[in-house]
């Protein structure tokens, strides 16, 4: 029981301080506008959007086709290696 009145306490504390440590944050300024140059470069990095404009909507790339239903699997060609001989005293 302690324990818990203990841990009730803390939350307590901690929901009515918490305000008040966040009362003091100065007020957020906006962003201040990105420097031109760096947005012409970051444009000509992506030089397959000239190429391809339409590269990002080719997310289904073709697969090979499912086998047929009923179809064995290859059978292997080259047969697995014999099992060791057992050694030690018949």
């Amino acid at each position: 029981m302690p324990k818990t009145t203990a841990a009730v306490t803390v939350l307590v504390l901690y929901a009515l301080l918490s305000p008040a440590a966040r009362a003091d944050d100065p007020p957020h300024k906006p962003a201040a506008d990105p420097d031109p140059g760096f947005l012409e470069f970051l444009g000509s990095v992506d030089g397959l959007a000239e190429a391809n404009p339409d590269y990002l909507a080719q997310a289904n790339v073709p697969h090979a086709p499912p086998p047929a239903p009923g179809a064995t699997p290859a059978k292997p060609v080259v047969p697995p290696p014999p099992p060791p001989a057992p050694s030690g005293q018949k």
